[in-house]
């Protein structure tokens, strides 16, 4: 049961920023701050990647936890709606998938940087520390990679079932894709 109206829920919901959100201003002013230059929502790249260091032959995704169906703490499906919610987020999740198997086949590295990460109390801590994390990604020849705060995870354990800490890094792409690949409900029944 929703608290607020249809027509102010759908206000609400209207209202949300697609490009320039609080994270992406984050992950670009640090990044500037290191002495990277860098382009912002690059249209004519699959995904219109948030930051594209050309240079580097390397974009960045900062993707929101909720639109992209995050399994943190932050994404929470709808009560209300729930079918139209599902199929939008199911279809931004095989975008995505789609759009970093593109970019790779394409030449381009791909990192995915999701808001839980710049949400975390060891972001606001020691964000000089994942920023060095990040600039070493983008000097170096990685072709993927994924941050995301270790601790939101609705799953507590990495593969090898050890229990992670801090900022949780996967360099997998396939993996990655996969995980994008299942949609909402069918990962949820499991």
């Amino acid at each position: 049961m929703d608290t607020v109206s249809r027509s102010t829920r759908s206000r609400m919901m209207a209202g949300i920023r697609g490009t320039d959100t609080k994270p992406e201003r984050m992950i670009r002013n640090a990044l500037f701050s290191a002495g990277f230059r860098y382009r912002k929502n690059c249209g004519d790249l699959p995904g219109k990647p948030d930051i594209k260091l050309t240079k580097y032959r390397a974009v960045i995704f900062v993707h929101g936890c909720f639109w992209h169906g995050h399994d943190c703490r932050f994404f929470r499906m709808p009560g209300s709606n729930a079918e139209f919610w599902a199929n939008k987020i199911g279809h931004n999740r095989e975008r995505d998938a789609r759009d970093i198997i593109a970019l790779i086949a394409a030449g381009w590295r791909v990192c995915v940087v999701w808001e839980c990460v710049t949400r975390s109390a060891t972001f606001l801590e020691r964000r000089p520390a994942i920023i060095e994390l990040l600039t070493q990604w983008i000097a170096g020849g990685e072709p993927f990679l994924e941050l995301y705060d270790s601790k939101a995870m609705n799953k507590k354990t990495d593969m090898d079932g050890q229990a992670m800490s801090e900022v949780g890094m996967n360099i997998d792409a396939g993996l990655f894709v996969a995980e994008r690949s299942v949609s909402y409900h069918a990962r949820k029944s499991d």
